[in-house]
């Protein structure tokens, strides 16, 4: 009985170390997402629904035809909508006809959530269980850090394509690593992989902060890579949108390191005091921080229909008004196309590179 989970960007990669170091050899690991995904996803789904939920639907449904039964989902309660996914997932399945069994990660009950990892593992004790997890989210760690490397050396480098071939490359090392010592060695083996990437070191380019609902700030599919496009543009790109908020109890549980969403929480006091699920204080609290960093625009991406993120949409006005920081929304769907999407960040780089000149010219 193969044991798999839907694509979700990079952390897919984590999933499937996850799933390894549960002593799984059966790992039916995700395509990644295609029109085709979208096309199944949407089909089956409620109208209504986010495109989050017919993105990730078609996932399942590709992974079930690649012959997985055990599916990985979470249940938990959230002011989102996303909490609510995998049991309907289930419903929509059962009703397609489809043999498979879920496997239910309830964040809110975190003796729960290790008893289920423990009853798919291969015999595993709760000690080997919750080290297969902390493997997990110390990976993450390298996972972003690859991704924040990425999106920087990209947007300067001197032959296209080189970063992101040392980036595949190491995604897999990450994977592939065994054992906490040589895992602790990644983060200098990743450094020295990526310096040897040729840049423009005389480069100035500018910076811009990626925000938003998670699913379509870390899937590229849904948001067409809007990473990579920025970086096209000749624009570094980064997101502090990433599963660690959830999965890294080792930071959160650390009492000398503040997490960085809770700073952005706590600067979006003023304009949202109480959270309101999604990332609508985290959205609103980092494009203030980035502006006190020095970057120069903000992104912000939500899905079409995303309640939260609507909200967030409607206060970002009067946050780039009084911080002086220009920031574009961007509503994504199953139809939003690349052309439209690559026309609207020329137009946007084009009006912080004149800002930028303006104010040094002052």
């Amino acid at each position: 009985m193969s044991i798999s989970f839907p694509h979700v960007g990079t952390f897919t990669y984590v999933m499937e170390s996850i799933c390894y170091e549960m002593g799984r050899k059966d790992v039916v690991v995700p395509n990644k997402p295609s029109y085709k995904t979208k096309q199944l996803g949407s089909r089956h789904s409620p109208e209504w629904m986010c495109t989050p939920f017919k993105m990730l639907l078609g996932s399942f449904l590709e992974v079930l035809e690649q012959g997985a039964f055990e599916l990985v989902g979470t249940l938990f309660v959230d002011y989102c909508r996303l909490g609510y996914y995998t049991p309907l997932y289930e419903l929509i399945l059962e009703d397609l006809g489809y043999d498979f069994e879920f496997l239910y990660l309830n964040f809110n009950q975190p003796l729960g959530f290790i008893q289920e990892m423990k009853r798919r593992t291969s015999g595993l004790t709760y000690w080997g269980t919750f080290r297969a997890f902390q493997i997990g989210w110390i990976k993450n760690r390298f996972i972003d850090l690859v991704d924040k490397y990425l999106y920087h050396y990209q947007a300067i480098e001197h032959t296209k394509g080189s970063a992101q071939a040392v980036a595949d490359k190491a995604y897999r090392i990450i994977v592939e690593t065994r054992g906490m010592n040589n895992i602790r060695k990644l983060r200098k083996k990743i450094h020295k992989m990526f310096e040897k990437v040729d840049i423009d070191k005389k480069a100035d380019p500018l910076k811009v902060v990626v925000v938003g609902e998670l699913y379509a700030v870390v899937e590229p599919e849904i948001n067409l890579d809007i990473m990579r496009l920025l970086n096209e543009l000749g624009v570094i790109s980064y997101t502090p949108i990433t599963f660690c908020r959830w999965i890294d109890i080792g930071s959160r549980a650390n009492p000398f390191v503040r997490p960085t969403f809770k700073t952005a929480i706590r600067k979006a006091k003023p304009y949202v005091g109480y959270r309101l699920g999604g990332k609508t204080q985290e959205s609103l609290g980092y494009a203030i921080m980035y502006k006190e960093k020095g970057w120069d625009g903000v992104i912000h991406l939500y899905p079409f229909t995303c309640m939260p993120e609507i909200i967030t949409r409607s206060i970002i006005p009067q946050v780039s008004k009084e911080h002086d920081m220009p920031i574009l929304s961007l509503v994504l769907d199953e139809h939003t196309g690349e052309a439209g999407l690559k026309t609207r960040l020329e137009a946007f780089t084009d009006l912080l590179d004149r800002k930028r000149n303006d104010t040094r010219k002052k």
